[in-house]
């Protein structure tokens, strides 16, 4: 394959095939992870992208917490912890955005995903 390959993972867990299927055969370079409270701890996720996936970035979504505030990260989210354990690949966080009330959204200049999967 060439170019982008992208992972969504769906509301799920760890499981053998985030290896065998999406980094050995499809080589996903971008993973967009749901990171719901009750599929996965920081710990597993982190796993997941370091080992079992190893995409050069990920996004981060359906992160059930207000993770950012003004664009910036709260050093006591969920999303924090895992964000200090991936090693090597950028991650980026679900932003949030006033609207009528509040909305989780990721936010991910597309040049920087070519620039960084291709």
């Amino acid at each position: 394959m060439h170019g982008l390959a992208v992972y969504l993972t769906g509301d799920t867990g760890l499981h053998a095939e985030m290896q065998t299927v999406e980094r050995d055969f499809y080589k996903a370079n971008l993973m967009q992870l749901n990171y719901g409270a009750t599929a996965l701890t920081p710990e597993a996720a982190a796993y997941a992208v370091d080992t079992l996936v190893q995409p050069a970035a990920v996004i981060l979504s359906h992160v059930n917490e207000a993770a950012t505030t003004n664009g910036k990260i709260r050093p006591t989210s969920r999303s924090s912890a895992f964000i200090a354990l991936v090693n090597a690949r950028p991650v980026y966080p679900a932003l949030e955005r006033q609207d009528d009330g509040v909305r989780w959204e990721w936010q991910v200049p597309r040049r920087l995903l070519v620039k960084r999967c291709t």
